[in-house]
C-alpha cells in the first residue's frame, strides 16, 4: 500500500471511496466492508439513480455523457461533505475527472481495487444493446480486446488512489484484504490527528 496523501488537517473525517474497474467489486465489497466495520456505504451510480429515479441508462438519455458525468460528480461532492465513516463506490465514469480526484483528495481516503483484467472481464456484465453478452461471447477477440483497452485506459487514472488493495476475486477474502486495509488506514490516520492536535 502507498502512504495516505496528507488530507486537509482541518478535515478529520474518515471517509473512504474505492475505485477501480466497472466490474472489480467496488459495490459487493464496500458493503460487506462497510457492514463489518460498521460503517455506512454510498454507491455513487445507484443513489444518483435512486434520487433521479431512473437508471443509468435514462440519466444518459436525460443528460447526455458528459452532463451525467458532471451531474455524478456534484451527486458525489454534496454527499461526501456530509457523511462520515462512510464507504464510498466510486462511479468508474467519473475517474479521469480532475474535480472528482480534487474533492476525493481533500475528504477522503481513496483505495484502489485492483484485479487481474482477466478476472475482472470473465466477472462483468457486459451489453450489447439491451441484451447481455453471454460468456462464449466474451472469448471473442474484438470484445476481449475492447475491454482490454478500457482496462489500460482507465488503471492510469486508478494509480492516483492512495492506497491499492489486490483482490483475487472471491468475497470473502477480499473482504477482508479491505476490511485489515481499512483498519489499518484508520489506525494510522488516528495517529496523525493526534500529532495535528497536539
Amino acid at each position: 500500500m502507498r502512504k495516505t496523501l496528507l488530507r486537509n488537517p482541518e478535515n478529520l473525517k474518515m471517509n473512504f471511496v474505492l475505485v477501480g474497474v466497472a466490474g472489480v467489486g467496488k459495490t459487493t465489497l464496500g458493503g460487506f466492508a462497510a457492514e463489518t466495520l460498521k460503517m455506512s456505504f454510498m454507491d455513487m451510480d445507484l443513489s444518483l439513480e435512486a434520487a433521479e429515479e431512473t437508471d443509468i441508462d435514462g440519466l444518459v438519455k436525460r443528460y447526455g455523457d458528459t452532463g451525467l458525468d458532471h451531474k455524478l460528480i456534484l451527486f458525489f461532492q454534496k454527499q461526501i461533505l456530509n457523511k462520515d465513516h462512510t464507504i464510498f463506490a466510486a462511479s468508474a465514469r467519473v475517474l479521469s475527472q480532475k474535480f472528482f480526484w480534487a474533492i476525493v483528495k481533500q475528504n477522503a481516503i481513496t483505495i484502489h481495487l485492483q484485479g487481474k483484467p482477466l478476472e475482472v472481464y470473465m466477472r462483468q456484465d457486459m451489453w450489447l444493446g439491451e441484451r447481455k453478452i453471454t460468456q462464449e461471447e466474451k472469448s471473442e477477440k474484438r470484445i476481449k480486446d475492447s475491454f482490454y483497452d478500457y482496462y489500460k485506459w482507465l488503471i492510469k487514472y486508478c494509480k492516483k488512489a492512495d492506497h491499492t488493495v489486490r483482490i483475487v476475486g472471491n468475497i470473502q477474502t477480499d473482504t477482508e484484504t479491505l476490511c485489515k486495509a481499512i483498519e489499518k488506514i484508520m489506525s494510522a490516520d488516528d495517529t496523525m490527528k493526534k500529532d495535528v492536535s497536539d
